[in-house]
């Protein structure tokens, strides 16, 4: 496994999420890729993180790390449960539209189902399920940001009409769900959303 370093307001100290990932969930497997994933992507942040948004790929390359340098989240999430760092959480990106400001964003590995059951493009792109290590991971993840301030938790569609099943409901509702029950944390409450997204659907909730 590739060394962990990660680059975090100067208050926290270096290896500050490392250290807290170890303490409060050794199942975590962090691979730092902040020097090798592009520095075009990152701009300064104007605003105190706050928040995480889920999403989700809609596509799969494997389990190669080096596969996903290019996408635009601090954290993605393989299907066996290794989580990749891409950018420091200091940096702003242009992942989630009206969130960018104030969240760090997480990008799971698959082309996942809605709530109906159907596939975005799934002879394209194919046709995932959400994986137990996924989930296990994201959670770990989530503590771990609670940590830096983290306190609210947004669906990637709570922000884009074009993003209606991201990050969908089976990582709703195993990994953001969860954190408003167990972590405390916030989506807005029922019917929130920003600019032209959409609400979080009851059906998200427990599916």
């Amino acid at each position: 496994m590739i060394g962990l370093a990660f680059m975090l307001p100067a208050a926290a100290g270096v290896g500050w999420l490392a250290y807290m990932a170890s303490r409060r969930n050794r199942s975590l497997r962090l691979v730092n890729l902040t020097h090798e994933a592009p520095t075009s992507k990152r701009h300064k942040r104007a605003c105190k993180i706050d928040a995480v948004v889920l999403h989700q790929t809609g596509f799969s390359r494997g389990l190669d790390p080096q596969r996903y340098l290019k996408v635009t989240a601090h954290f993605v999430v393989l299907a066996d449960g290794v989580v990749l760092q891409l950018h420091p959480v200091t940096a702003r990106l242009s992942a989630s539209d009206g969130f960018n400001c104030r969240s760090v964003s997480i990008e799971f590995v698959g082309n996942f189902p809605s709530i109906n059951g159907k596939w975005w493009r799934p002879h394209e792109y194919g046709a995932n399920e959400v994986t137990p290590e996924q989930i296990e991971a994201g959670r770990a993840l989530l503590r771990a940001l609670e940590g830096i301030g983290v306190r609210n938790v947004y669906a990637h569609r709570q922000s884009s009409s074009s993003r209606g099943n991201d990050p969908g409901p089976d990582l709703w509702r195993g990994v953001g769900q969860w954190a408003i029950d167990k972590l405390g944390f916030s989506d807005g409450g029922r019917g929130y959303a920003i600019d032209d997204g959409n609400p979080i659907p009851d059906e998200w909730r427990t599916a």
